[in-house]
């Protein structure tokens, strides 16, 4: 019996105002594969830096640019984001407005991350590992009453 795989592919110009409805989008991901909702934030977090290194005004002397290519899968309990872009400028250099602060951002974040060339083609990618931890289940019925706050003692 084949198992349910849950993947999260898109492609959209790498604009500014396409980085907030992604974001949402890929929380909704990490929310229905059971993220936590500390472990949301940190990937949503980890998302926003890796666009703001590729998603600049600079990024590409001809003005086009060009695609920003995210994907999302569950692989061995870990959420894994990919952020990559095909920069057809100069690369990013450190402490330039490039990789440098945002990977430091990353790093605090997520278990483990790694930004390398894209495979046969121009650019680079960035992915980022998270544990994904299932949220506990809520208790449905309890034997203890819920507490309730006065201000008087």
């Amino acid at each position: 019996m084949a198992t349910r795989t849950s993947r999260f592919d898109r492609m959209v110009p790498a604009a500014p105002e396409a980085i907030g409805p992604l974001r949402r989008e890929l929380r909704r991901f990490a929310r229905a594969e059971g993220a936590s909702a500390e472990v949301q934030a940190a990937a949503a977090l980890a998302f926003s830096e890796a666009c703001a290194s590729v998603v600049r005004p600079d990024a590409d002397p001809l003005g086009d640019p060009g695609p920003l290519i995210v994907s999302a899968r569950v692989r061995d309990g870990e959420l894994v984001v990919c952020v990559a872009h095909a920069r057809r400028g100069p690369p990013p250099v450190r402490g330039e407005g490039g990789y440098g602060f945002g990977l430091a951002m990353i790093n605090s974040v997520c278990e483990r991350f790694e930004v390398r060339d894209r495979q046969g083609r121009p650019g680079k990618e960035i992915e980022m590992r998270f544990r994904l931890e299932r949220a506990p289940a809520r208790l449905r019925s309890s034997r203890l009453r819920p507490s309730r706050s006065s201000p008087r003692r």
